[in-house]
């Protein structure tokens, strides 16, 4: 029995997740004819699933994101689960898995 509560203890834990967001007032973001129900709806997002590494030799840990017509983001969503936390203290900080979801600014709206 007390098994079976540490299991689902455990499963409960990786599936926990933080997420932060951060949205600009000037500019109007990409619009999208999408079906979503969720804080997106209407926007055009990007969704990239990465991991994050970090090499001992520099202490750059960062990456581009170069597929916005316009040059400028309206919406950063950075997501992080339990299990990409339990990868950062199992690697030493050298990787850690995100999840990040982003909207464009409509070029010609700044």
């Amino acid at each position: 029995m007390i098994r079976t509560i540490i299991w689902c203890s455990l499963i409960l834990m990786m599936n926990s997740c933080y997420s932060i967001r951060f949205q600009v007032e000037n500019g109007q973001w990409e619009p999208a004819d999408t079906e979503r129900e969720d804080a997106y709806a209407g926007y055009n997002v990007y969704e990239l699933d990465t991991i994050v590494t970090r090499k001992l030799t520099t202490r750059e840990h960062y990456f581009n994101i170069s597929n916005c017509p316009s040059g400028a983001l309206h919406t950063v969503e950075y997501r992080s689960t339990f299990g990409g936390i339990l990868l950062n203290a199992i690697t030493f900080g050298r990787k850690k898995k995100v999840s990040i979801k982003y909207v464009c600014i409509k070029e010609n709206s700044l």
